[in-house]
């Protein structure tokens, strides 16, 4: 227990879902909601390992370019500058779907603790459907995680509002919409921390090739 400012006995948030998971409430929609949350910080964790793995391997592969344009082998350097470039591109969705999860963590626990409409569930639905999309080519195992925890909370929100289910197809909300583009513009900014800038006319070439393809 913590003190707040009125100096009453306010629940960590660790004794909040142990209390739910005791019986303590009586609201099932709170139990799923718990275990939609532990799959969300669970998959948070997964992601950075992926994300871990890929900075290390861009490194290597950034090496060899670098190697490969002092010895004037233009090829070999160019054909790791695409491989470098589609592991950012990777490292950019993966990022994107992180800081996304990190809101949707933030936005279950905050339900949980303090309450909530079931309806606040709703935007939370709408990130990690984005989520679910993103990490299914990607991430496999993750896609696996965040698939239960969203069908939780798709549970949570038909169980608690009458004729919800005809809702739940429709599209994001303003807010997750927001959510989701802050997340990228995050994403963009961790790229450009995490990884050095390729050789400018080599990095060029890439994304023209790039841009042809799409």
């Amino acid at each position: 227990m913590m003190e707040n400012i009125f100096g009453k006995k306010d629940e960590t948030i660790g004794e909040k879902f142990k209390q739910i998971l005791r019986g303590g409430d009586k609201e099932p929609i709170e139990k799923k909601v718990i275990l939609a949350h532990y799959k969300v910080k669970g998959s948070i964790s997964r992601i950075d390992g992926y994300i871990g793995r890929l900075e290390q391997r861009d490194k290597e592969l950034f090496q060899t370019i670098i190697d490969s344009l002092i010895k004037r082998d233009d090829r070999r350097a160019k054909m790791y500058a695409r491989e470098v470039a589609e592991i950012r591109k990777i490292s950019k969705q993966l990022l994107t779907v992180r800081y996304a999860l990190e809101q949707v963590a933030l936005k279950l626990e905050t339900f949980l603790v303090f309450g909530g409409a079931i309806s606040d569930l709703k935007q939370i639905v709408g990130i990690m459907r984005e989520a679910v999309n993103i990490t299914k080519p990607l991430a496999p195992d993750v896609w696996i995680d965040l698939q239960y925890a969203l069908k939780e909370l798709e549970t949570s929100l038909t169980a608690g509002l009458a004729g919800f289910a005809a809702e739940l197809d429709v599209g994001l909300d303003t807010e997750a919409k927001k959510v989701l583009e802050e997340a990228k513009l995050a994403a963009e900014q961790s790229i450009k921390e995490r990884y050095a800038e390729l050789p400018k006319l080599l990095g060029e070439e890439v994304k023209d090739e790039a841009k042809a393809t799409t």
